[in-house]
């Protein structure tokens, strides 16, 4: 995209867009959702007034229910006693959950998760459950820390930082860039270490499957893009792809559209019908915000979606020169896949959404919040989407 010096253009957004902004400020507020979203807080707060004034405001969040108090049954007085003998058992069990892993780690290390947990639980009951002896925890506590076990404290606590900070989707390699970004030196052996003397690991990655709507007669385009994910400028190749989020209500599809030379989402749409309605918006949205020169190279799956009438003659109307993968072949758009993936094991596995409307805002709070701007991104020399961008517009 060619940019004349001290102009930019003029960004424009869907109303599905602009409605899911206003939901993100009633939730986090107007400054903050503004700064997540890269728009400016006035414009935030036109949308804002005018869906209110045309009753289409975002709802107020739902208070809590009060908490009520239950009495306590006459059989469970009866059983006061039992469960007397029985909770001694039980918090040894519970130390040895919190504790697992300690267990195989040093006397040092036993002894500085007791002195953590000592408020808990019982020094004694600690110490016996953790196989130490209380009187070396007791000398333990008085002899001052070694240098060696400071810095290791230090280090310690900025891992945690990073690794709650990342919604604990960092392992080492991005908790090593973190720190060396902070001006850290340190060694990934050493972050390592400190991961597991904390007990830190990034979320579960189950595997994870995509499966594509490719049994129809539709037009399919060439594959142009044949796997050359690096080496673009931006807005000169994107790829997009759909995929579905689990609700109580039902399911919710999200369609994304990435530009390859950043890894960055550039346009999204969602709706909980999976049509060509949907993928046209999230190239419109990507398009309006961007306005890429003609020629753009946008690469998707060979799904009825996008090659449908619909999408091809917006695609033809854009200017856009269409690409398909090749017959059941993930690989071809792998970049969209890696996202895909990305946002499930890391956010929508960890939570359940009740509602559509729900995940829709949490979803939304992850791409433009976390993902596109703070996240980072192995791709950009782990560097966050929007940041490896400005760094190449400063260039």
């Amino acid at each position: 995209m060619e940019i004349k010096e001290g102009r930019l253009p003029k960004r424009q957004y869907t109303e599905e867009f602009k409605g899911e902004a206003v939901r993100l400020a009633g939730s986090v507020g107007g400054h903050e959702a503004a700064r997540r979203l890269g728009i400016p807080v006035a414009t935030l707060g036109n949308w804002s007034r005018r869906r209110s004034a045309s009753g289409d405001g975002a709802s107020a969040p739902v208070p809590a229910d009060a908490l009520v108090r239950r009495p306590v049954s006459e059989l469970e007085a009866e059983n006061t006693r039992l469960r007397r003998e029985l909770s001694e058992a039980k918090l040894d069990v519970e130390i040895l959950r919190k504790g697992d892993g300690v267990l195989r780690q040093g006397v040092a290390m036993k002894y500085a998760w007791i002195d953590e947990h000592r408020d808990q639980y019982t020094v004694s009951q600690l110490c016996r459950v953790l196989e130490v002896s209380r009187s070396g925890y007791c000398q333990w506590r008085v002899r001052p820390p070694s240098t060696r076990t400071l810095a290791n404290q230090a280090l310690d606590a900025k891992v945690a930082t990073i690794h709650e900070a990342s919604r604990r989707s960092y392992g080492r390699p991005r908790i090593v860039q973190s720190l060396r970004q902070q001006g850290e030196v340190v060694s990934a052996e050493r972050v390592r270490k400190s991961l597991q003397r904390q007990g830190l690991r990034p979320v579960y990655r189950r595997p994870f499957m995509v499966t594509t709507d490719s049994a129809h007669r539709l037009p399919v385009a060439a594959n142009l893009l044949d796997r050359r994910f690096d080496g673009w400028q931006p807005n000169q190749a994107w790829v997009a792809d759909i995929t579905y989020v689990p609700t109580g209500e039902g399911w919710l599809y999200l369609a994304a559209v990435m530009d390859l030379a950043g890894r960055r989402i550039v346009g999204w749409s969602m709706s909980e019908v999976i049509d060509a309605s949907l993928v046209c918006t999230a190239l419109k949205s990507a398009w309006w915000q961007r306005k890429p020169a003609k020629g753009l190279l946008v690469h998707t799956d060979r799904g009825s979606q996008y090659a449908g009438r619909r999408y091809r003659a917006l695609a033809a109307d854009l200017g856009v020169t269409m690409s398909m993968s090749r017959k059941a072949n993930a690989w071809d758009n792998a970049p969209m896949e890696s996202f895909f993936k990305t946002l499930k094991v890391e956010r929508i596995y960890q939570i359940r959404y009740d509602t559509r409307a729900q995940a829709r805002l949490d979803i939304v709070d992850w791409i433009e919040g976390w993902y596109n701007r703070q996240r980072l991104h192995s791709a950009n020399g782990f560097l966050a989407p929007v940041k490896w961008e400005n760094a190449r517009l400063a260039a």
